[in-house]
């Protein structure tokens, strides 16, 4: 067994050293616990053994407080924490259910009580932590939030709206990807300068300005927005939207889902014709998630290795009514109620009727071929109204794995693709639709 962990742990360091990439800002996904240890009578203590445990994957750092009696445990993984402060001739002091959120600094202050070791005085922090050390403004968006909040459409990036100053702007960003969510302007901010990270890595799309990948909301642990006064290592000049992807646990755990709607269940538009069957509706999403510790026949990884897996599919066949403009039975005969000249002669045409035989080769292939159809409407909006309906396909993959190095510290690889297939109307033939096709990666390895 000993020599399988020894193997494993190899592997995931020679992997780190090879493919590392080059991510500056990659600490940012990252949280840290800070604090100063006291005795009885307020004096510092220099040298207490201060250990910070993740509850859920028993990730364990340790270190000791200095000559102030200060302390710092950096680069922890979000989560819930076990802070304990030990030192010969005190209790062990513990603070536990301690909250790190992503990019947070953490203060737990200790107090040590004289005593023996093996007596305990336990501290719950069950209120809301102020982080004081970060004058940043914004919010984090946890992972009861992202995972029990109505979404429709399942696109975590609507939980932006639940902070000021946010709202959508509508336009092709929304219409290529998720629909509302895409296109956000905050604090006035165009919406394309947003700044969108997964782990800390780069996850924007150069030609939209949205996010490359969007993560399915049960592959999220949790996110954060930045609006002002953020450190300097972001970049960019507007909002900064920090992702952190879900990871196993010591607890093998795993959904699976399936969300449908139909036209049945919708009402109509306010301009659908009412004598006409309602536009169809077919949405289906579906996936799963798993994750857990890593377990082979020689290999426990409780504690130290994890692995989380997620798909998500989304197949929307969307019908929606839509105005158009088109000829007049009069107007495709060549006849008009006022005077049409012929540029050839500079006189009036005969009865303000141009022949056919004047109408250009595409003009009288548009005829044989009965392109326009006949006007139905008389909204001011368009004469031809009509119901189409568009495709839209998605397909969202996560793969994580982690490794707890020890001594080493940690390591995780991360692989996430996403593909899109959507339609959207460009005119009233559907030749002239456009659509959208996307294939997204994006990967990393961190240590």
């Amino acid at each position: 067994m000993r020599r399988a962990a020894l193997l494993i742990q190899a592997v995931a360091l020679v992997a780190t050293v090879l493919c590392t990439t080059s991510t500056a800002a990659a600490q940012t996904a990252t949280a840290q616990i800070t604090g100063t240890v006291r005795d009885a009578t307020g004096a510092v203590m220099p040298g207490v053994k201060v250990i910070g445990t993740n509850q859920l994957t028993g990730l364990t750092r340790e270190t000791k407080t200095s000559n102030n009696g200060d302390y710092v445990i950096p680069l922890l993984p979000v989560g819930t924490y076990v802070v304990t402060g030990e030192q010969q001739g005190f209790k062990t002091a513990v603070h536990s259910d301690v909250p790190l959120t992503v990019d947070q600094i953490q203060r737990v202050d200790m107090l040590l009580e004289p005593g023996s070791l093996t007596e305990t005085v336990e501290v719950r922090s069950n209120a809301l932590a102020l982080d004081t050390a970060n004058a940043t403004v914004g919010q984090t968006i946890t992972e009861k939030q992202v995972t029990e909040l109505p979404l429709n459409g399942r696109n975590f990036l609507q939980l932006l709206f639940l902070g000021a100053g946010a709202v959508e702007t509508g336009g092709e960003q929304g219409a290529m990807r998720q629909g509302v969510g895409n296109a956000i302007s905050i604090m006035g901010a165009r919406p394309t300068s947003n700044n969108f990270m997964i782990d800390g890595t780069a996850n924007i799309d150069t030609s939209l300005g949205t996010p490359a990948a969007v993560l399915s909301v049960d592959a999220i642990q949790e996110f954060k927005e930045q609006t002002t006064t953020y450190s300097a290592e972001y970049g960019f000049s507007s909002n900064q939207i920090n992702i952190v992807s879900k990871t196993g646990t010591n607890k093998l755990s795993g959904t699976g889902f399936g969300f449908f709607r139909s036209e049945g269940w919708d009402a109509r538009n306010f301009f659908d014709d009412k004598s006409s069957p309602k536009p169809k509706l077919d949405q289906k999403q579906f996936g799963l998630v798993v994750g857990g510790p890593v377990m082979l026949p020689m290999y426990d990884g409780r504690n130290r290795t994890f692995f989380l897996v997620n798909y998500e599919g989304t197949r929307i066949d969307r019908g929606s009514t839509a105005f158009y403009t088109v000829p007049t039975p009069d107007q495709l005969a060549g006849r008009f109620t006022s005077t049409i000249t012929d540029p050839l002669t500079g006189q009036p045409f005969p009865n303000n009727t141009i022949p056919q035989s004047r109408f250009s080769r595409l003009a009288q292939l548009a005829l044989r071929s009965n392109w326009f159809p006949a006007p139905n409407s008389s909204a001011a909006q368009g004469n031809y109204q009509a119901v189409r309906t568009f495709p839209q396909q998605q397909d969202q993959f996560t793969l994580r794995g982690d490794q707890d190095l020890a001594h080493l510290g940690r390591v995780f690889v991360r692989y996430t693709k996403t593909t899109y297939n959507n339609t959207s109307p460009g005119s009233l033939m559907d030749a002239g639709n456009r659509v959208f096709e996307q294939d997204t990666s994006n990967w990393q390895v961190s240590h």
